[in-house]
């Protein structure tokens, strides 16, 4: 008799999950295409934010990061030539991103959308600039013409690279942007956004920093 109720009792749990996944399935279906266009925005963004490590220095395994672009193949193609770190470069480029995904707006006929978001984040050129300037003064130094002496150039640049990396970190310049994410909708229904070489996007991503043309200052 104990081992029926507990059979029925799985069998009741199991029709359980299955309705509620229907439920889902259903509340999915009857979405808009703004709120559809709208999601994909969303699911994007959050592969741009560094994942924070819990006490035992362990990223949750549900983490979006890393993004499938970041803009940045020009400015990594001449920062790889002295062996900086492309994710350690983007997680303190990103480290104090925060945005909001704002209203979306679609034609469903031709399935094509646009979605605002406004992007906060630290300066990059700020920071390079600001780094520039810390160098200038290091290069005077006895401590600069030790470090060439042990290491050369690429002892020098990675000196430089941890100044921008702390004028980041430190938040210094943050740069606040409204942007319009295009989205377009596949065969299959979904929303696809479309940042591929959007100057504006990535400048926004960078607090106002032209990372496409490899750091030039966006200028308005």
């Amino acid at each position: 008799m104990r081992n029926k109720r507990l059979v029925l009792a799985g069998v009741a749990l199991a029709a359980l999950v299955v309705a509620g996944v229907c439920v889902a399935a259903s509340l999915g279906a009857f979405k808009s295409d703004e709120e559809r266009a709208r999601d994909a925005v969303a699911e994007l963004m959050a592969s741009y934010v560094v994942p924070a490590p819990n006490e035992e220095g362990e990223e949750p395994e549900d983490a979006a990061w890393p993004a499938d672009d970041y803009g940045d193949a020009a400015t990594m193609e001449a920062l790889g030539r002295f062996g900086v770190d492309a994710d350690e470069w983007r997680r303190h480029c990103l480290g104090n991103l925060t945005y909001e995904v704002g209203e979306a707006q679609a034609d469903s006929a031709a399935g094509t959308a646009t979605v605002g978001v406004t992007l906060t984040n630290a300066s990059l050129s700020s920071a390079v600039q600001a780094a520039g300037s810390d160098f200038s003064a290091f290069s005077q130094t006895a401590d600069a013409e030790s470090a060439y002496a042990q290491g050369g150039r690429a002892a020098l640049f990675s000196h430089l690279v941890d100044s921008v990396y702390a004028h980041l970190d430190a938040n210094e310049s943050p740069v606040t942007t409204t942007v319009q994410v295009s989205c377009v909708r596949d065969n299959e229904g979904a929303w696809i956004p479309q940042v591929a070489g959007d100057a504006a996007f990535f400048s926004a991503l960078y607090g106002g920093s032209d990372v496409l043309s490899g750091l030039v200052a966006q200028q308005s």
